[in-house]
């Protein structure tokens, strides 16, 4: 049996991590055993491990949410999608985590440390980890993984349990078998020491990174603007992230700035992190003129600050229109639809599906354990099927805080307390924006382990066959022992001042091939020729350059005759002084020369052999 439930979606999206996370009893208890209540108190007990770091973390776009996953939820997501599952096993309950990270990496990573230290904490919790680019623990990890760790024999096969990454070699295991496997026997697939210090490394960075990675930044914002920010700080990564990537057609709302206009405005310090701050320093957007907008000369202290309000301004009001307009077109679809009726073709094709799969399990129609079943189903397809799953989606994201926040400015009509530059703590210097080539090739070295590795010496015949013979074989067989795999050239030396490491071997085969060169052409070829095709000063050097090369090629044609003509002699004698050898020997019986001729050695008195006279009277006796 294969396991289908260890191949899940990838992500739709790039830069996007998923995680599962598996607590014991989602592998030791039976499936429909497991309850949302179960997963919840989990989940629960997460959040207070991880509240300590993540209080104050800048997400870049998605914060970290768990969400639960039962064997029910499952089965509608397969429905959905008409990708029905063939066994029970492959819908094994777990807790799911699914974070867009976009441009900033660093929010991956961090999340790799907290579930990392999730597993260090609860006994017989084993979780899984993909990105868009699939197990990018091992892609991590490249130099120092095992041979087999192929990405197809790795796929879906890697897990975090005990603060270690283990991976499964066993193809054929379900995935409640290999879950199990992992729990009961983990030195049997936990990674070496090397993968596991690659890992630690990366993520070793933590928790100092949290606040190494913000950034503290003067901005000259709209009143409503800076009081939004004040209340939901963590806000300005929407509005930077909104303005970097709208395109001329989507700014066209900011020409009004209906919601943050410009007339009114004061100096505030806002916090990001750098890689948002990069972001907004290399939009090229400074506003329209026209809304009111005025700009200092660039050389001015203050022409960033000013800048910088306008670009998170200007997204808040693209994101503020956008979570309007949404709000607007779920309302009109609530009142279009009040009391759902759900008779439309794709309620009725979900219901088939659910049908054929055996959801409501060949319960009576009317029943009261298929009702439940039908209100169940009824309730997850209004949720993501209908305009109350954009609704539930829209609660969840940033503008539901936005507009709320909006909401609270328009019916209190505060006022903002002006606040003088001089009273504002400074801001962080940006220096780390600019990077020289040094810190560039140092980065690049460290990132790309541009580090020197010890040449090993090349093994003799007996060492390969005594380390072939302790192998310990695998899947795929023994690998047999290459000399490339020892025999490694470290890159040159950064810090060797340029120095010519000289290669005599490959000296002396370029030399050769310079030697071996023969010149194209017969005589009189040239004839004709231009002086400057010739690049000579005229008919003379040419003539020269012929006598020349015709010369030096007779004299070699003159030793190569003298030297084939030696080989031959010689060659002839060794024969013929074998051939009397055999003659005497076989006595003119049955022997090799014999069979190899066909015949007896007879056949062999028409040849005349440079030999005494009396070898000749020998064999014509």
């Amino acid at each position: 049996m294969t396991s289908a439930v260890m191949h899940p979606k990838r992500p739709r999206e790039d830069d996007t991590l998923e995680c599962f996370l598996y607590p014991r009893f989602c592998y030791c208890l039976n499936t429909d055993q497991i309850t949302e209540e179960m997963l919840n108190s989990e989940i629960q007990m997460f959040k207070q491990d991880i509240e300590l770091y993540v209080k104050d973390y800048l997400w870049h776009r998605d914060p970290l949410v768990f969400d639960v996953r039962t064997k029910q939820t499952l089965q509608f997501d397969c429905i959905i999608e008409n990708s029905l599952r063939p066994t029970d096993l492959e819908l094994l309950p777990h807790i799911h985590v699914n974070l867009r990270f976009d441009e900033d990496i660093g929010d991956e990573w961090f999340v790799v440390f907290l579930i990392m230290n999730l597993t260090k904490k609860y006994e017989g919790l084993i979780a899984r980890m993909i990105d868009s680019d699939g197990e990018f623990l091992l892609i991590e990890a490249a130099e120092e993984i095992p041979s087999w760790a192929t990405p197809e024999a790795c796929q879906n096969r890697v897990f975090m349990m005990n603060g270690a990454v283990h991976a499964v070699q066993d193809k054929q295991k379900i995935c409640i078998n290999i879950l199990n496997s992992v729990h009961q026997n983990p030195h049997m697939f936990r990674l070496s020491d090397k993968v596991q210090a690659v890992i630690q490394k990366k993520i070793s960075i933590y928790p100092e990174e949290i606040v190494n990675r913000k950034h503290k930044a003067r901005a000259y914002l709209p009143e409503k603007a800076a009081y939004i920010l004040r209340k939901e700080p963590k806000l300005v990564a929407s509005a930077i992230r909104t303005i970097c990537h709208s395109d001329p057609l989507e700014r066209k709302v900011c020409r009004g700035m209906r919601y943050f206009p410009p007339e009114q405005r004061i100096m505030e310090n806002v916090k990001m992190t750098k890689c948002l701050y990069a972001m907004a320093s290399h939009c090229r957007y400074t506003g329209d003129l026209r809304t009111g907008w005025n700009l200092p000369p660039a050389n001015s202290p203050k022409y960033n600050a000013y800048l910088l309000g306008i670009k998170i301004a200007c997204g808040l009001e693209m994101l503020l229109e956008r979570a309007h307009e949404e709000l607007r077109k779920c309302e009109k679809q609530l009142a279009d639809n009040k009391s759902p009726v759900l008779d439309d073709e794709a309620w009725s094709n979900f219901l088939k599906r659910l049908e054929s799969s055996g959801y409501f399990r060949e319960l009576l129609e009317g029943s009261r354990e298929r009702q439940s079943l039908l209100e169940k189903a009824k309730s997850y397809y209004r949720l993501h099927m209908s305009c109350n799953g954009a609704s539930e989606r829209l609660e969840s994201r940033e503008t539901q805080r936005l507009l709320k926040v909006y909401k609270d400015i328009q019916s209190n009509d505060m006022e903002m307390e002006s606040t003088e530059v001089c009273t504002l703590s400074p801001e962080d210097n940006d220096n780390w924006l600019n990077v020289d080539p040094i810190q560039l090739e140092t980065m690049l070295n460290q990132q790309f382990g541009m580090h020197k590795k010890k040449i090993q010496q090349p093994l003799n015949l007996q060492d390969k066959v005594q380390a072939f013979i302790n192998q310990r074989s695998g899947v795929e067989g023994v690998r047999f022992y290459v000399d490339n795999d020892t025999d490694i050239k470290p890159p040159p030396d950064m810090e060797d001042n340029n120095r010519i490491d000289f290669d005599p071997d490959v000296f002396d085969s370029a030399l050769r091939d310079i030697l071996d060169f023969v010149v194209p052409g017969e005589d009189g070829e040239f004839v004709g020729s231009s002086d400057s095709e010739l690049g000579g000063d005229g008919d003379d050097l040419g003539g020269e350059m012929d006598k020349y090369m015709q010369l030096l090629d007779s004299q070699l044609q003159e030793q190569m005759i003298d030297s084939s003509t030696s080989n031959s002699m010689s060659n002839r004698d060794t024969m013929e002084a074998n051939l009397l050898g055999s003659i005497k020997e076989e006595a003119g019986g049955t022997g090799p020369l014999s069979n190899i001729l066909g015949g007896p050695v007879e056949k062999l008195k028409h040849l005349q052999l440079n030999s005494t006279d009396n070898e000749a009277k020998d064999v014509n006796d």
